[in-house]
């Protein structure tokens, strides 16, 4: 179905677990007039949520918590228009936690099934349109959408065949990861390819996703691309960067490419290169331990301030991922003037040989060899870290928003 929003304005339910790019979509939405309803996990200043918040103070917050409740939803968004699950989200996170440690817990209902039990049951009311990133849970729900003649637009957040790419690594380096059941994999996959179907709009953040999506199946007339952003004060910052401070943002994992990474640092270790290799980002202590993961100093998950210091003392960034939609680190490190040396499945913003470089993945000789030019040519470092803020420029969140906008035109015609 299309909709023409001059006879009938675009007003959409949108569903999204956690704070993705700050709740960007619905108050863009908001912003426009065009959200009708907005479904998620918890966030802090709506009803239940608000109520912990103050009863209890951030000094005695676990970690965890903190995050949880740093959710705030942007001042456009009403709270009237928002439906949350916080106390589920919670006795979740908390079972999850406990069985981390081996203790076995009653099961509990996950958040996201719980949120889509409430969109069923509120019938999708007053809404013309539903926009969706959940990766393919929510089948019932776009099909009842769909039934009712309600537009689907579906933002893909990672390619489909994630899982495919994940069992080869695993396969590559066992015992390291918990291996995915092909099956489950391959059907999960299927289960895309009908989503894809009923979706009348299919977003993408990136190159790499669009390519992917369509060899899986999905109609190319149907997708456009809609990059993501960043806020402008990151261009604010005055960047010190410390010589030889190579750094690394993100989760530790296979899918990564943390240990090409490792690889790399021990190649330029052998040969003498004076550089400090920084992995900033959660991970498992058994990871790092093992020898494929040996080499850089993890400095572990850090407070947003912080992460922003280390982007601005960085001299190269490197992200050896082998599948990214689009990692906003990397365009925050290039807002800062940090050259960027990725592969080519991490979206497309970073122009080889002009931002910094774009490396095969699994290759890290050519990774070893690429910071070690970086960090040996500095009138070549000075240059790309130019236009690497230079290009960030073009990826803010004003431009996401203006790209979103034209996107939803596709549903008009």
């Amino acid at each position: 179905m299309t909709l023409s929003s001059e006879v009938c304005p675009l007003r959409f339910i949108v569903i999204q677990m956690g704070a993705r790019m700050h709740y960007a979509v619905p108050a863009l939405l908001a912003r426009h007039g065009m959200l009708e309803h907005f479904y998620t996990d918890i966030c802090s200043n709506v009803g239940f949520s608000g109520i912990i918040s103050h009863l209890l103070p951030n000094s005695i917050r676990p970690q965890p918590v903190k995050r949880f409740l740093g959710r705030k939803l942007p001042p456009e968004i009403q709270p009237s228009q928002v439906t949350t699950v916080p106390l589920t989200t919670l006795t979740n996170f908390v079972a999850q936690n406990l069985q981390t440690r081996g203790i076995n817990t009653p099961s509990v209902i996950n958040p996201e099934l719980k949120i889509l039990q409430r969109v069923l049951k509120d019938n999708l009311s007053n809404a013309n349109s539903l926009y969706t990133n959940c990766i393919n849970s929510d089948i019932e729900v776009v099909q009842k959408a769909k039934d009712k003649g309600i537009s689907i637009v579906h933002e893909v957040i990672i390619n489909a065949d994630v899982g495919r790419i994940l069992r080869d690594e695993r396969n590559l380096y066992p015992g390291i990861e918990m291996q995915d059941d092909l099956d489950e994999v391959e059907e999960g996959i299927k289960r895309d390819l009908k989503k894809w179907e009923m979706s009348d709009l299919i977003l993408v953040p990136s190159d790499f996703v669009y390519d992917r999506t369509v060899k899986l199946g999905g109609k190319a007339d149907k997708i456009v691309t809609v990059p993501y952003g960043i806020d402008q004060d990151w261009f604010n910052n005055q960047p010190n960067p410390q010589r030889g401070r190579v750094l690394f943002v993100g989760s530790v994992s296979l899918r990564k490419g943390n240990h090409y990474l490792a690889q790399a640092t021990r190649i330029l270790q052998k040969r003498k290169v004076n550089c400090d290799v920084r992995v900033v980002g959660p991970y498992e202590p058994q990871a790092i331990e093992h020898p494929e993961f040996l080499g850089p100093d993890y400095v572990g998950q850090c407070p947003r301030t912080h992460v922003r210091k280390e982007f601005l003392e960085a001299d190269i960034f490197v992200l050896p991922t082998l599948s990214d939609s689009f990692a906003l680190v990397h365009l925050e490190a290039m807002a800062c003037g940090v050259p960027v040396i990725t592969t080519p499945n991490c979206g497309s913003v970073v122009r080889d040989g002009v931002d910094g470089f774009i490396v095969p993945i699994r290759d890290a000789q050519t990774l070893a060899d690429r910071i070690e030019q970086l960090l040996t040519d500095n009138n070549l470092r000075n240059q790309m870290s130019q236009n690497a803020k230079a290009r960030a420029k073009e990826f803010t969140w004003e431009k996401y928003g203006q790209r979103l906008m034209d996107a939803f035109k596709k549903l008009a015609k």
